[in-house]
């Protein structure tokens, strides 16, 4: 009698250590998935910004000095702003992968906000040095 309690006893650690070690692999696993997760997000948003950044110089060079140019007092209107504005974003999302659109699409990122966020702060900044 003794025996076959202590034999169910073992098969009932046994089964319970069993399935701790399922719940612990579904938990490990889940947690690495996350950081996989966030590192691809960081990864997506490093690519929005330098897109941001590399429109912003190609706008400068193209766009931006010959508005100044033709401007009476060398200064943009509201309008030609606004059309930069877009133009900043038409180019910087042209030069992302589908992949790191999706990616920032599905964590729910603003891309649009990103890549304004980052052209407004090399502006800032390129106005700062000259």
């Amino acid at each position: 009698m003794v025996n076959v309690i202590i034999e169910n006893a073992v098969q009932i650690a046994a089964t319970l250590v069993v399935t701790l070690i399922g719940v612990l692999g579904a938990w490990l696993s889940a947690k690495i998935a996350k950081q996989s997760e966030l590192k691809n997000i960081a990864a997506a948003t490093d690519a929005a910004v330098d897109a941001a950044q590399t429109t912003v110089l190609e706008l400068q060079q193209t766009t931006v000095d010959k508005l100044k140019a033709a401007s009476a007092d060398g200064k943009l209107t509201k309008d030609e702003i606004d059309e930069l504005g877009k133009l900043l974003i038409d180019g910087a999302s042209a030069k992302m992968s589908d992949a790191a659109k999706g990616v920032l699409n599905a964590a729910g990122v603003d891309l649009t906000a990103i890549i304004k966020g980052a052209g407004e702060a090399m502006i800032s900044k390129s106005k700062k040095s000259n």
